[in-house]
């Protein structure tokens, strides 16, 4: 199959890229204009599409495709950066796009559209959980990333075309370790927010072998999958881990998700009261921002396995070294 990956130089994107010629599909890697790839270590068979999203360049004659990979996103900056990578660039992509002859659109999504304040079945948080209400109260990415969301399902399902949604949760590898999973570094010591809180991780090549399941998987009435690797540590085993593979991680304090959460309510309460909600709080004492990152919650794959009959190749200590060097480097690069 030809297929599209955009944000094909991105840390996802790499091992997309890759997987996917791995899987026989010929691939068409959009990066940007000014993208450097030499290291990348991509087969030969890969055609490398230069071209910026936030423009209506050259890029769109170029794209006559059988299916879709969208990674393209910006993942930080103020809200008109991440609204400009975001959504203009997926609305961009949409519109050069043949839709009625594409089989397959594959979207990659995010856990942050999840609304951590409402508690989700049995705790576990799976596909039917429920979306965030207020993104504006979250940050820009989770606003971006809702919009983005959805107007990639209207539009596919408008025109037809058979679309699945990946959302990942925390993707890890060389190069992206999630700080070793403190929530704040003090010289030799590290703060470890909810220490045994279950961390959604998953490895960068097992989120990109989810991601090639899904272009030509059977998937029946599913669209949306959740992608967490099956071992599942918490944070301060996390950062122990990251510690003995060689990480700089300091001595942990850990404070326990009570702790954190009654002193996001106190900081959210005095903020209602001295100034109408109107301060902007670091994410440290924004209670909404903590439960979304902090809450002690399980997180379940049993979809994706199904449904695209996945699974995990890297298990987390084979990660953790990967991610450290202490394996060799991994393809997410």
């Amino acid at each position: 199959m030809r297929v599209l990956v955009t944000g094909a130089s991105g840390f996802l994107g790499r091992s997309v890229v890759r997987a996917a010629s791995a899987a026989g599909h010929e691939v068409i890697a959009l990066v940007r204009p000014t993208a450097n790839i030499s290291g990348y270590d991509w087969p030969d068979t890969v055609e490398v599409l230069r071209g910026d999203l936030r423009q209506k360049g050259e890029w769109r004659r170029r794209i006559n495709v059988d299916a879709v990979v969208h990674l393209a996103a910006a993942p930080s900056g103020d809200i008109a950066t991440q609204f400009a990578g975001t959504v203009q660039a997926t609305e961009n992509l949409l519109d050069a796009l043949p839709l009625a002859s594409l089989r397959r659109f594959v979207h990659i999504s995010s856990f942050s559209v999840y609304d951590y304040s409402a508690r989700p079945r049995r705790g576990i948080l799976d596909e039917t959980a429920s979306l965030e209400l207020k993104p504006e109260a979250r940050d820009a990415y989770t606003i971006t990333k809702m919009i983005q969301e959805r107007l990639v399902t209207d539009t596919c399902d408008a025109a037809g075309l058979d679309c699945i949604v990946i959302r990942p949760g925390a993707i890890y590898g060389p190069g992206k370790d999630w700080d070793f999973g403190r929530a704040l570094s003090l010289k030799s010591c590290d703060l470890v927010f909810a220490p045994l809180s279950a961390f959604r991780l998953t490895y960068v090549d097992n989120c990109a072998d989810a991601i090639v399941k899904a272009i030509n998987a059977p998937a029946g009435s599913a669209r949306i999958f959740n992608i967490v690797d099956d071992e599942l540590p918490s944070l301060w085993k996390y950062h122990n881990a990251c510690r003995r593979a060689g990480a700089p991680a300091g001595f942990v304090i850990p404070i326990p998700w009570l702790i954190v959460a009654g002193l996001g309510r106190m900081v959210r309460l005095l903020n209602r009261i001295a100034f109408r909600n109107r301060a902007k709080l670091p994410e440290l004492l924004e209670y909404k921002r903590q439960q979304a990152r902090w809450r002690p919650l399980r997180y379940s794959n049993t979809l994706a396995k199904t449904a695209l009959d996945w699974s995990p190749k890297i298990g987390f200590e084979e990660g953790v070294a990967r991610t450290f060097g202490g394996s060799g480097s991994a393809s997410g690069g």
